[in-house]
């Protein structure tokens, strides 16, 4: 069990790894912008890049705010502990909503028989990053569907998952509103999901800049926004499925379709997902940050 739960972390760890190499890339790219004379095109397209996505993060805290004002006065002292959840998912809304939504660049492009071949998202971003998006939300979605095909209503009218025991039989498992909040984990990560890979079509079909003092800072806004991207629908996918797999996990312990694999399966894929979710939303301030030249290096 020791060596599954390891196993289980690794992915976790992994993903640390490369987020935060990843911001080294930032500092890379903004290091590179004290090289060259920025244009006044540029300066307008700095100035102006944050403030869209700003405003809609900023509308996404808001409609966490209404949400927990709705939660009390529907629950009342009960939702005390989902405030912090709807307060979270509604900023990450407004980021993930922010990035698409970003302001388009200032700076004159060449016309569309000078103009470069598009960008690949690879140039902008690691795969590894996008790729575990990726899984994270097919593994989420999987989840979401199996709980749903699994669950059958109760007595007190919520629902349970059906689980067969080993030696014979069937008993519910994980008494509460399992459909309800499967088919919340298939809207998260499904809509987080679609969001950012549009986010990284529309980055990647953006017309690029023609002034070669322009195309660095084209460069640092376009890995910006995929990052940041990329960030949130990762940390929306995989903090309600850490929350839901670890849940059902612990559910299965008590009953009698306890199985060492699949109990410990359940409890160490919750909590590598959990920790992973927790990782990737350390990065994210930095990757909101509005981007700057850390310094002018030239001669």
């Amino acid at each position: 069990m020791v060596l599954l739960l390891a196993v289980l972390v690794v992915p976790a760890l992994l993903m640390w790894r490369l987020w935060r190499h990843a911001g080294q890339r930032r500092q890379v790219n903004e290091g590179t912008l004290g090289f060259v004379v920025l244009t006044v095109d540029a300066e307008r397209t700095l100035a102006r890049w944050p403030l869209r996505a700003r405003v809609v993060r900023t509308a996404g805290l808001g409609a966490g705010l209404v949400a927990i004002v709705l939660l009390a006065v529907m629950v009342g002292t009960r939702s005390v502990f989902l405030w912090p959840l709807a307060l979270g998912l509604g900023y990450l809304l407004g980021v993930l909503v922010g990035e698409l939504t970003r302001s388009r660049p200032q700076w004159a492009v060449a016309s569309t028989s000078r103009q470069r071949p598009p960008g690949r998202v690879s140039d902008y971003i690691h795969p590894g990053l996008v790729w575990s998006l990726r899984v994270s939300a097919l593994l989420a979605i999987a989840a979401g569907v199996t709980a749903r095909l699994m669950s059958v209503p109760t007595t007190d009218g919520s629902a349970a998952l059906l689980m067969s025991c080993p030696g014979g039989g069937s008993q519910l498992v994980g008494a509460g509103e399992v459909a309800e909040y499967a088919v919340f984990l298939l809207l998260l990560a499904a809509g987080g999901w679609v969001v950012s890979e549009l986010t990284l079509l529309r980055i990647v079909r953006l017309p690029r800049a023609e002034e070669s003092d322009d195309v660095p800072v084209d460069e640092a806004l376009r890995s910006a926004n995929a990052h940041a991207s990329v960030a949130a629908a990762s940390v929306l996918t995989l903090l309600p499925l850490g929350g839901f797999t670890l849940v059902t996990g612990l559910a299965v312990v008590g009953s009698c379709a306890s199985s060492d694999l699949i109990s410990t399966g359940l409890i160490g894929g919750g909590l590598a997902a959990l920790v992973a979710g927790l990782l990737v939303a350390a990065f994210i301030p930095g990757w909101l940050r509005p981007v700057r030249r850390r310094a002018d290096v030239r001669s």
